[in-house]
């Protein structure tokens, strides 16, 4: 049952619509001869509530998988600006101090996560000989962790505090208060400890 846009509608009008869109799934009804003044045809209004399902639900029908509220929760916290990016924004650090934060989330990461299972080939490896054929992968993570653990005993009592706004993208205000410093000081810790980095 579809009522016109202006029209007041009754609580079982508004039932069967909510029935038919919210617990059936079915699509918005076409519409029908009415034309708007730019020749097209409007579209079917619902009750308020049954039209924002029911418009999360078509602005997401071409995904094959998940649903509506799955794909409209990863797309708003894709376009949610970090903690970093908005203290860049703002001025209190620079691009240097947020390529620091990141590289020091880059390290956090690595040093934190799980072991991966790992496959053997039990043939014979060659790396094509000499003293400089060593990967420089594993000796760049050895650096990084190292920095990484050198910096972190710099941060000190800091630290969690620190490692909060960096890798858990937690607001600089949330964490002063919640580590129960002034937004000033907070800022201040921050601003040190990615200066540090880069000795470290």
């Amino acid at each position: 049952m579809t009522i016109a846009a202006n029209s007041p509608l009754s609580a079982a009008e508004i039932e069967a619509q909510r029935v038919a869109h919210l617990v059936l799934g079915r699509p918005r009804p076409k519409p029908g001869r009415n034309k708007s003044r730019k020749g097209r045809a409007e579209p079917i209004r619902l009750a308020p509530g049954i039209e924002e399902a029911v418009q999360l639900r078509e602005r997401w029908s071409h995904k094959a998988q998940g649903t509506a509220e799955t794909h409209e929760h990863f797309a708003r916290a894709a376009r949610r600006e970090g903690s970093m990016a908005r203290l860049v924004a703002t001025g209190a650090i620079d691009a240097h101090q947020l390529a620091a934060a990141q590289e020091i989330a880059a390290a956090h990461e690595a040093i934190v996560a799980e072991v991966a299972v790992r496959t053997a080939r039990l043939e014979p490896r060659g790396t094509g000989g000499g003293p400089l054929a060593a990967s420089a992968a594993p000796i760049a993570a050895v650096i990084r962790e190292r920095a990484y653990t050198k910096w972190r005993e710099a941060a000190g009592p800091h630290g969690a505090m620190l490692l909060a706004i960096i890798v858990d993208d937690m607001a600089l205000t949330h964490a002063a208060r919640r580590w129960r410093l002034s937004n000033r000081r907070a800022r201040s810790i921050l601003i040190a400890a990615l200066d540090r980095w880069r000795r470290c």
